[in-house]
């Protein structure tokens, strides 16, 4: 039990320096590497990559976490304290929010997410982000983007799980310090994933975060970033990352 005291002591102190981390990986990783593929977001968007219920569910499920993180982490950091009065108030509605958004998502992209063998290629180059080979081919989603979508799973069960166990101690009543510990945990390293999710999909990426926006990409996007999908939505056999027949 000391360990779980003292993990809950240096909780403040240690979500600080790990949001600190990550902020200085990116600049480090902006100012020696710097974007990837630039020039992109100038070009004409014209391939469907999602549908406006993609955008839309994924916005929803954005717009909850952050409120989430925000409420979260200023009890955290600016109060040193747990949530209490408005804020928690609006954490638990955004919390059911994000529940129905991330069971959505989870739902429809599951299967575009299941690993393929060009992933681990993807992998063994680190998607060109760190220089060297540049991209490899991938399909609707890349080895990175399924890998944070598993992380984001297993994290975002538990943060829930914790969660509600939290707000509704039916069972186990006695061990609400570790269940809160949990809780603290994975929310942390959940923001901290989806900080590094945020620059990969903006910064470090032009043209990639207005597909939010239109749906669409550009044909020269497609085939730097997703060259299997590319060619399927070049073919016609996809729409909206599904499978479709042909005439």
């Amino acid at each position: 039990m000391i360990l779980v005291e003292l993990l809950n002591k240096y909780f403040r102190e240690l979500s600080m320096a790990g949001m600190a981390a990550v902020v200085l990986a990116i600049i480090g990783h902006r100012v020696i590497f710097g974007v990837h593929y630039p020039g992109l977001n100038k070009d004409e968007k014209d391939i469907k990559r999602f549908s406006l219920w993609e955008r839309f569910i994924h916005l929803i499920t954005m717009v909850s976490f952050l409120t989430l993180a925000v409420t979260g982490f200023v009890a955290v950091i600016w109060y040193d304290s747990a949530l209490t009065g408005w804020l928690r108030f609006v954490h638990i509605i955004s919390a059911a929010v994000f529940a129905v958004g991330f069971i959505t998502i989870t739902l429809r992209w599951a299967e575009d997410c299941r690993f393929e063998a060009c992933d681990w290629q993807w992998a063994k180059w680190f998607g060109g982000y760190l220089g060297g080979h540049g991209e490899v081919p991938a399909g609707r989603f890349n080895g990175g983007q399924k890998a944070f979508f598993w992380a984001i799973l297993c994290l975002g069960i538990l943060c829930m799980l914790s969660g509600a166990l939290r707000m509704f101690p039916v069972i186990f009543s006695g061990y609400q310090e570790i269940i809160y510990l949990v809780h603290r945990y994975s929310s942390l390293l959940l923001v901290l994933t989806v900080l590094a999710h945020i620059y990969l999909g903006t910064l470090a990426n032009p043209g990639t975060w207005q597909v939010l926006l239109t749906g669409k990409v550009s044909a020269r996007w497609a085939y730097l970033h997703h060259l299997l999908w590319q060619h399927k939505a070049h073919n016609g056999v996809v729409e909206s990352g599904q499978e479709k027949r042909t005439s």
